[in-house]
C-alpha cells in the first residue's frame, strides 16, 4: 500500500510539471481593412479613431506615429509581428510606410 501511495504522488507531481504557455498580444492589431481606409490628408484624430492610439510616440518627432503588433499563440505558432509607420505634416497624413 505504501508503494501505491508513493507511486500515485510521484505521478501527480510529474504530471504537474508541464508548463502552460499563455497567449501574448501586445500593441495595436492592424487589420487590412483598417489600413486600406487610410488616406493622405486624414487628420491625426481621424487616424486615431480608425487605428487607435499608436503604441510608440516619438517625443522629438510629433509627426511620426509607429503602430506595432506582436502576437504569440502559446507554443504552437511562430510569433506574428506587424508594423506600420505613419508620417504627418501639419497634422495631416502624408505617408504610410509598411
Amino acid at each position: 500500500m505504501k508503494h501505491i501511495i508513493i507511486f500515485t504522488l510521484l505521478l501527480f507531481v510529474l504530471s504537474s510539471c508541464s508548463t502552460y504557455k499563455m497567449d501574448v498580444q501586445q500593441g495595436n492589431a492592424l487589420t487590412n481593412e483598417a489600413v486600406s481606409q487610410l488616406a493622405k490628408g486624414m487628420s491625426k484624430d481621424e487616424v486615431a479613431s480608425l487605428l487607435g492610439t499608436p503604441l510608440l510616440h516619438d517625443n522629438f518627432r510629433n509627426d511620426r506615429w509607429d503602430y506595432i503588433y506582436f502576437a504569440q499563440k502559446g507554443r504552437s505558432e511562430k510569433p506574428k509581428q506587424q508594423g506600420i509607420t505613419l508620417l504627418f505634416q501639419n497634422d495631416r497624413l502624408v505617408e504610410v510606410r509598411k
